[in-house]
Formats: C-alpha cells, structure tokens, sequence
C-alpha cells in the first residue's frame, strides 16, 4: 500500500514541479513588469482573491468532505456512483455560477474589504480605481477554479491522479504570455503605483482566461476515466443531504480562513502603502515567500494526501483505525523527509532563492525584506505540513466539525500575532516590515495547531506500533540543519573570494548550496537511520537510467 500511495504520488509531483517552475517564471516577469511595491501589491491582491478561494475549497468541502462520499458511492453504488456524480457535478457548477456572478455585481465592496486605511484617503482614489477594476476581472476565475477542483476531485475518486497536477501548467502558459505582451507594450516599474484601463484588462482578462482554459483542459480526462458527464438535477434520494451536513462546518472553516485573508492582506498592503522611504516587504514580499514555501507542499505534500486519502476513507468505513494512525503517521514521516530540508534550505539561502525569482526589472528594490519574510514563513512549513495530514485524517472520518474548531484557534492567533506585530510594534518607519511580521504570525499559528490537534486527534485514533513521528521528525531536523549549516559555510567563504551579484549569481549559489547539502543531509539520515529518507533516495534513484526498477 505504501508503494502504490508513493508511485501515485509521483505521478501528481511530476506535474506540479513543471507547474510550479511556470509558476515561478510568472512571478519574476510580473515582478519585472509591475514591481514588488505597492503597485504589485494592487494586483496581487486583486488576483490573490479568487486564488485564495480556490485553495479554500480545495482543502475544504471539494476536496475533504466530497471524496469520501465519492469513493463510498463508486464502491458501494450498482451504478458506479454515476448518478451521484453527476447530480453532485450539477449542483456544484449551479452553486458555482450563482457565487460567482454575485461576487462579481458585489466587485467594489469586496475590493474594500481588502484594502488598508492608507489607501482609503481620498488622495489614494486612483489606486482604489486601479483594484476595483482589477477585482471584477478575476473574480470570473472564481467558477473556473471550483469546477476545476470539483471536477479533479472525481478525477481522484476513479484514482486518475495525474491529470489535475498537470493541468495548471496550461494555465501558467496563458499567464505568462499576458505578462511578456504587457512588457512589450507597456512600461515596466512600481511608480507610479497605477495602472491604465487597458494595462487592467490584458493582466487581468489574460490570468483569468488562463484559469478558463485549466479547466477545458481537464475536462477530456473525465470521460476518459470511465465516466460521461450528463447534467442532471436533483439531491433527493441520493444521500447529498450527508454531504450538506458535513458541508456545513466546512463552509464555517472557509469563513474563518476568509477572516484571516482579509485581515492579513490589509495589513501586508498596509506595509508597501505607507510613504515611510526604502524598500518595502508588503502582499507581493509575503504572497510571493509564500508561494515558495508552498512548493514542496504542493509536489510532496498534497500528492501523498491526495493519494493517501481515499485509502484513509476506506479503512475508515471498515473501523480499522488502527491501520488509519499507520497510514496518516507513515505518510507524514514520508513528506517530512522532503519537506524538513526544503525548509532549512529556504532559510539558509533566502536571499539567493528570492533573487532568482524576483531581481528582475523593477522587482530588485525589495530582495533583502522578501528574504526575511520567506525565512520567518520557512519557520511554519513543517507545523503547516503536519496540520495539513492532520486534518485529512478527520475527513477520512467524515468529521469536518473539530476541524472547524482547530482552524478557528489558528485563525484566531494569526489574526491576533498580526495585528498585534503590525500595528502595536510596527511604527511607521518600520511598516515596511510587515511581511516579515505576517509571515511570523503565520509560523506561530500553525505551531499551536499542531500542538492542540495532535491531542484531539488522540481521542479518535489511537497511538499504536509504528505510529509515531516525533523522534523522526527531531533526526530530519538534525540532518537539515547538518547539511544547511555546511553549505552556509561554503558559500561564506565563497563570497569572501568573489564579487558576483543578480540572478545568475543566485543559480550558483542555490547549485553550490544543493551539491553539499544533499548528501550531508542523506548521510546523516543514513547514520541516523531515518527510513522515509532513504527510501525517497531509493525510490528516486530507481528511476535513473541503468539502475534496477523498484517492484
């Protein structure tokens, strides 16, 4: 069973790593084209409102209450689950337009909600102008991204993994190809902080059409997986009201993350809006940090829960919460060994990794702020990894209420560790450091969750033989740090002997960093015999050519 959870895992990951390279690529030409100050800022924004819906609902009704009843319907159903299908397709795409159009009628007020008290002066009337129509642009992406997930949901019930990873790529492509003709046409900089009506419409048509074609790309593989799509209305007599009920606390946990969104971005635009002078680490700073962060979760984390999930549902349907603890417990110690030097490596190499991506163009002002802000989010990536796995065992057992409960204590200590960093200890000199401060509220928040939820999660599954992640997870840290601590030195003594700066000099830093800490890091795993870590290194080396393939 591991086997296979790993191999389906590999078959999403290969996706998301093409996926999230173009991903990259996008933020340095948006980087280059609009800045990473307050103009990035009104964009990002903008673009960050649907996006973060679509994450929502990925983590939340579509993707942890709906697969369990998916999987239960395709086994136990003498259709297959069709019908359930495709009344739950149906009401999803219904909901999804309905949401969608009133969003968008609604455009001006939920592009208030976002901004600042700076930018509510009435001398900022332009950059208001700016979001707003930026706003009613995007939020169209909002039913592309909920029927992309509603429909690679499906996808992952039939286990057809690979389609849904691979899909975004399409949708980076359309992306990036509207930012390289606004940099032909247009001029490339943060000042002054405002668009054109017609600079609005081609970034903000040009992602939106990007999202529309991730979905029609998707679309081919649902027929292909054994499954014709046919419309069809109605919830009576299917078993939906199940779904409803469990859906409820799900849509309560989306509410709260909305919550945290709106207070997280007002404060972050807050940083770049402020008219203290220099470099400023705002919502471009901290969504781009986060991006980065979110590259191992993405390839590793959500593969193996995503593949590991279903299984979770179906032991759970049969009582054997023994075998649930060993799967979550053996597939969190299976991200960790990735995910523990991924996070140890953004905080040793911050600088290089965010010159990469973003010491381009008119995005080279704020590399020293973006790098602190990645290294204080860095910090949250293993307890984010851990509540992450966390959770999905409680959908496996269709629970979605202590769920609600948990997200609501981290809510309300990020909300509370933000506004208390931003706006008590932040004067306005120093505001230009509220990405740094964002991004250790968010550390901190995830830190008590796992604490509190690994005490909930007790009463539900047992601790049994084999179960267990703490000493692991403690040996990984200690190889991380080995490795990262190693590399550091190396490129001290480097630098002390070379005078090179930009973006290529980053690629030889990042290579250098790579070549010595990789194998510090497996060798120590090695001596400290860390079983998840040499059997990645053992799955990825039997996929180089002449080496023996693994059964």
């Amino acid at each position: 069973m591991a086997d296979r959870t790993l191999r389906s895992a590999a078959v999403m990951a290969a996706g998301t790593v093409l996926s999230r390279l173009l991903g990259f690529v996008r933020i340095a030409l948006l980087a280059a084209a609009v800045g990473t100050a307050l103009r990035g800022d009104i964009f990002t924004a903008a673009n960050t409102i649907p996006n973060s819906l679509y994450i929502l609902l990925a983590g939340g009704i579509f993707n942890t209450v709906l697969v369990p009843q998916l999987v239960r319907a395709i086994k136990n159903h003498e259709d297959g689950g069709r019908d359930f299908t495709n009344r739950l397709l149906t009401f999803g795409f219904v909901v999804l337009a309905v949401v969608t159009v009133g969003c968008v009628l609604l455009a001006p007020q939920i592009a208030g909600l976002y901004l600042p008290e700076e930018l509510h002066d009435p001398s900022r009337a332009s950059e208001r102008a700016s979001m707003i129509m930026f706003v009613q642009l995007c939020l169209p992406q909002i039913f592309f991204y909920g029927a992309f997930v509603l429909v690679g949901q499906v996808l992952n019930a039939r286990r057809r993994f690979g389609p849904m990873m691979w899909a975004p790529i399409a949708n980076n492509i359309v992306a990036c190809a509207s930012i390289v003709v606004f940099l032909l046409i247009y001029r490339a900089g943060d000042t002054p902080p405002t668009y054109s009506d017609r600079e609005v419409l081609l970034l903000g048509l040009g992602h939106t059409f990007g999202i529309a074609i991730q979905l029609l790309v998707l679309l081919p593989y649902l027929k292909a997986s054994g499954h014709s799509y046919a419309p069809k209305f109605g919830l009576r007599g299917t078993g939906l009201g199940q779904t409803a009920k469990l859906g409820i606390w799900t849509v309560l946990f989306v509410a709260v993350n909305q919550v945290t969104l709106v207070v997280v971005t007002k404060l972050a635009i807050a940083g770049s809006a402020s008219d203290a002078p220099g470099a400023k680490a705002g919502l471009f700073a901290y969504s781009t940090a986060m991006l980065i962060i979110l590259v191992p979760h993405g390839i590793v984390t959500v593969s193996l829960a995503t593949a590991a999930l279903p299984q979770m549902s179906s032991l759970a349907a049969e009582g054997d919460v023994t075998e649930v603890a060993r799967l979550s417990a053996r597939s969190i110690r299976q991200t960790l060994a990735i995910v523990v030097p991924a996070a140890a490596a953004m905080i040793a190499f911050a600088y290089p990794i965010v010159t990469l991506i973003a010491g381009y163009g008119a995005g080279k002002n704020n590399l020293q702020l973006m790098a602190y802000t990645l290294m204080a989010l860095a910090l949250g990536l293993v307890p984010f990894t851990v509540q992450y796995f966390q959770l999905r065992t409680f959908y496996a057992f269709e629970d979605t209420r202590t769920p609600f409960f948990l997200q609501c204590v981290i809510a309300a200590t990020n909300i509370a560790a933000a506004v208390i960093g931003v706006r008590v200890l932040l004067d306005e000199d120093h505001l230009r450091f509220s990405g740094v401060v964002l991004g250790a509220a968010y550390a901190l928040a995830y830190l008590v969750a796992v604490l509190m939820s690994r005490r909930v999660l007790a009463r539900k599954v047992p601790r049994v033989t084999g179960a267990g992640i703490g000493l692991p997870l403690l040996a990984m840290v200690i190889a991380a740090v080995a490795g990262a601590g190693l590399a550091r030195v190396v490129l001290s003594v480097i630098r002390a002997a070379t005078d090179w700066s930009g973006p290529l000099a980053a690629v030889l830093e990042l290579a250098i960093a790579g070549i010595v800490m990789l194998p510090v890091y497996v060798g120590v795993a090695r001596v400290l015999r860390i079983h998840e870590v040499t059997d990645v290194v053992a799955m990825v080396t039997s996929k180089l050519p002449g080496r023996p393939k693994r059964s």
